[in-house]
């Protein structure tokens, strides 16, 4: 007679999942069965399909996976690695009695107005029973799982730009990236709903609850909920049979949609019969400019016998920038260096004698406007939020108002939309009068393509990253590398290409303190570096290549190249 689940283990019923993961580790003989048994009863949903059916059938139905993980494998949940966006989530959630979150798994190959709909259906649902939907997300399944059908031609990263393209006039839905880029294989959406609640409550509110949202396709997902969880079932035409019979089992925290709307029939499959065609090649026009700044935003770790030392560590990682930059775009688009001394003397032999307004980091004008674009931390990114005063001045109010009337030029370093010009002038005084703008990167003879700072890719350098907002609504700079910055709209990387890119940044990194001093800490590094490395869970006194070295793992997804001195933080390996 086959053993159930739990007695393959050595337990009973009334086992505990929390405690699933000791056991197993210790058993010597992990066959199949035990090693599935551990797989089963380590989940908290899946647990109890089995605890109340005692069938393996049911746990099939219910859509169970039975993944490649081991248990070194057992903390790809990475919830302080700050994966998943957080910038439409309803605001001051400390306010709303009861917050959930809508989640949605599958291809989303392409996501369409049938997938928004089922959405919006739950949010009604939810909200009508005394619910506050704060917010939603889409999480598109893994590689693995998409590279089955025959239907695949995009991979992970170019579904996910997709998905967030086609969800930017949303208030309130996002795409979590973390099932199909932060995982080595396909897990089971219990796993994406678990991980999610667990994100949302470190980061966001305890009291968040994660509702599960599908399609009456799989509505026998449904199982999974009837001890626990929520979960929102949508109808769709053709499932009708299965959907009632299912939806006898309901219990608290099960919601059946009977859907009549004939966005029902839509699917992904039919829009892609539609659309499909070969993909345009990208379009790649002008120079990509890297801006070198010199030991400007290195002055914190200049001493009197290493100047010479950080000068060629400066420079080394420069060339191997703008190679990294020329590999990644296969030498379609030129890249060049532009250093700053020479552009700063360049507009001030320009500029000399004529009142300016100056935005740029280091260029001196008659008033300097301290200004930063504001962005939500690991969030799309193609737009800023807010214009802010840089960190450590006043706001942008206080800086205008002390700027005398007058006719004046308004200075910057770059200017791709126009749209940070734009917003300086409208909250300029109406007597402050702008006759023209001087960009410092259009002095080139060349079309610009991009311009990036090669400060904006050194951690730890002052100055330097993108200025977004934590969850905690806690404002600092975030180097450019995934997953805090999307690395294709701030700097043109293609997203299939953002993971290796941001790689060989951390390593670039890892090799430049190393050179420069092995035993450089947190606390060494910029202010802005250290604030981001401790609200993620690091000590003031972990060294900077550790860091690097623990991105580079949790990028590569591998345990195996986890420093030898593990990194703490309140007794637990972060």
């Amino acid at each position: 007679m086959v053993k159930l689940l739990w007695e393959e283990l050595g337990l009973d019923e009334n086992f505990r999942c929390s405690e699933i993961d000791d056991v197993y580790r210790k058993i010597r003989n992990k066959t199949p069965r035990v090693k599935k048994a551990w797989k089963v009863l380590r989940d908290k949903y899946y647990s109890e399909v089995y605890r109340e059916y005692k069938s393996e059938e049911v746990l099939d139905r219910a859509g169970f996976i039975f993944d490649t993980l081991e248990l070194n494998d057992m903390d790809y949940y990475n919830i302080n690695l700050l994966t998943t966006p957080f910038d439409k989530l309803k605001k001051d959630v400390e306010y709303v009695k009861n917050p959930v979150v809508l989640l949605s798994t599958g291809g989303f190959n392409p996501i369409h107005e049938g997938h928004i709909k089922m959405m919006e259906e739950a949010k009604k649902v939810l909200t009508n029973d005394g619910y506050d939907v704060i917010g939603g997300y889409f999480s598109l399944s893994h590689e693995d799982y998409i590279a089955t059908k025959p239907y695949y031609i995009k991979n992970q990263y170019e579904r996910i730009d997709e998905a967030r393209k086609y969800l930017k006039a949303s208030d309130w839905l996002m795409v979590d990236p973390f099932e199909s880029v932060y995982v080595k294989t396909i897990v089971n959406f219990t796993d994406v709903v678990e991980r999610l609640e667990q994100y949302l409550q470190k980061h966001v509110d305890k009291r968040i609850r994660v509702a599960y949202v599908f399609g009456g396709d799989n509505v026998e997902f449904m199982y999974c909920f009837k001890r626990k969880g929520l979960a929102v079932c949508l109808n769709r035409n053709g499932y009708n049979e299965k959907f009632l019979d299912t939806k006898k089992q309901a219990s608290e925290g099960m919601y059946f949609i009977d859907n009549s709307d004939d966005t029902s029939e839509l699917s992904s499959r039919d829009i892609r019969k539609q659309t499909i065609k070969e993909k345009e090649a990208k379009k790649y026009n002008g120079i990509y400019l890297v801006r070198n700044e010199g030991l400007r935003p290195f002055e914190h770790y200049v001493t009197e016998d290493n100047v010479g030392k950080l000068l060629m560590l400066q420079r080394e990682f420069l060339n191997k920038l703008v190679k990294l930059l020329s590999d990644t775009f296969e030498g379609k688009v030129p890249v060049k260096v532009l250093d700053i001394e020479g552009q700063l003397k360049e507009a001030e032999e320009c500029l000399s004698g004529k009142k300016t307004i100056n935005l740029d980091s280091y260029f001196k004008g008659t008033y300097n406007l301290e200004v930063s674009r504001l962005f939500s931390i690991s969030s799309y990114q193609d737009k800023y939020i807010d214009l802010v005063g840089r960190l450590g001045h006043e706001s942008i109010r206080e800086q205008v108002s002390k700027i005398d009337k007058g006719h004046y030029i308004l200075v910057d370093d770059d200017s791709v939309t126009g749209r940070t010009l734009k917003s300086v002038r409208e909250k300029l005084p109406l007597d402050v009068i702008i006759d023209d703008t001087y960009i410092l990167a259009n002095k080139m003879n060349d079309e610009v393509f991009d311009v990036v700072d090669l400060r904006d890719f050194v951690i730890g350098a002052s100055n330097s990253g993108l200025v977004v907002q934590l969850p905690n609504k806690e404002i600092l700079r975030v180097p450019y590398v995934m997953p805090y910055v999307n690395l294709t709209t701030r700097a043109s990387i293609e997203p299939s290409k953002e993971r290796e890119f941001t790689i060989k940044i951390w390593e670039m990194n890892k090799e430049f303190y190393t050179q420069l001093n092995s035993n450089l800490k947190l606390k060494d590094a910029d202010e802005s570096f250290r604030r981001l490395m401790n609200y993620i869970g690091f000590d003031d006194e972990t060294k900077i290549i550790d860091i690097c070295e623990w991105h580079i793992c949790k990028l590569q997804l591998s345990e195996e190249k986890l420093p030898k001195t593990e990194v703490f933080s309140n007794g637990k390996r972060i």
